[in-house]
């Protein structure tokens, strides 16, 4: 029974980790574009990066003198159409995995927070107000499709009118997350599939080499 509660212990920390969460956030504002990374409940900035503090070079050690290297035996160079047929081989075999771990992906993936917003101001009221309408309108045409092509569990879209602002102003903010579990299972299945493929495609090329050098 002990084996059993320990398997199951397992199970469930395997589980629980697969739940936690990876990803980014990036956000646009006036003071600039900045960058993090996700992971669980924790983040850590990585743009703009901090200036790191410069410290002072080292002494530089006398080079030894190399001795004389064997000269090596040259391989025979590989046949260009071999080279693009083998390529082309193993592209033709690998594809097909590619897409398939790439649908997983997207379907996995989730935009946590989606916001948008734009200040329409400017010195001129009736420009300001002019503005304001023209980006409604497209904000409006572009925000259905844009929820509907991604999994958005919080969005918001809005303009502001400002007269008081010296300008027209844009914020955005964007963050994507994804399971452990959904890219560790696919990404799993893609290294089998790729591992039985590249075999595959390897046996078919040398047997060609073979039926090649046998003409």
């Amino acid at each position: 029974m002990r084996a059993v509660y320990i398997l199951a212990a397992v199970a469930l920390v395997l589980f629980l980790v697969g739940q936690v969460r990876v990803g980014g956030r990036a956000e646009f504002n006036a003071q600039g574009f900045f960058l993090w990374v996700r992971l669980g409940l924790f983040q850590i900035k990585i743009l703009p990066m901090s200036p790191k503090e410069e410290k002072p070079a080292k002494p530089q050690k006398p080079k030894k003198k190399k001795e004389p290297q064997k000269p090596k035996k040259e391989k025979e160079p590989v046949p260009l159409p071999e080279k693009i047929g083998g390529a082309l081989e193993y592209a033709q075999e690998l594809l097909p995995v590619v897409l398939e771990a790439g649908r997983g992906m997207w379907r996995g993936l989730r935009v946590d927070t989606l916001e948008l917003e734009l200040t329409a101001g400017g010195s001129d009221p009736a420009d300001a107000a002019m503005l304001y309408g023209r980006a409604n309108a497209v904000l409006g045409a572009l925000w259905s499709p844009l929820t509907e092509a991604f999994h958005v569990k919080e969005g918001a879209a809005r303009v502001k009118l400002d007269f008081d602002a010296l300008g027209t102003t844009v914020y955005g903010q964007a963050a994507l997350s994804i399971k452990i579990g959904t890219v560790t299972w696919v990404g799993m299945r893609a290294c089998v599939k790729t591992l039985f493929r590249a075999l595959a495609a390897r046996k078919r090329l040398k047997i060609k080499r073979q039926q090649r050098k046998a003409v």
